[in-house]
């Protein structure tokens, strides 16, 4: 029984291992291009919290509302 407890506990601690490793080896994502970043204003606010977040730079040209508390954020006009 204690050396099955053991077995198991040695797999998790090896596998947490692996995980962590396999985070910390991942390069972190591209920078943007300047020359596809655009300024704007525009300002949200949270449904469920309350929140609100100005955005003022987007690379895309379709901006998508922000997500907090799990749900999307709406546009204060």
């Amino acid at each position: 029984m204690t050396l099955a407890i053991a077995v198991g506990m040695g797999v998790a601690i090896l596998a947490v291992s692996l995980w962590v490793v396999r985070m910390l080896a991942t390069p972190p994502p591209a920078e943007p291009d300047p020359d596809q970043v655009t300024e704007v204003a525009v300002d949200y606010r949270c449904i469920v919290c309350g929140m609100r977040l100005t955005v003022t730079h987007a690379q895309d040209a379709a901006l998508e509302a922000p997500r907090h508390c799990r749900e999307e954020m709406v546009e204060v006009p």
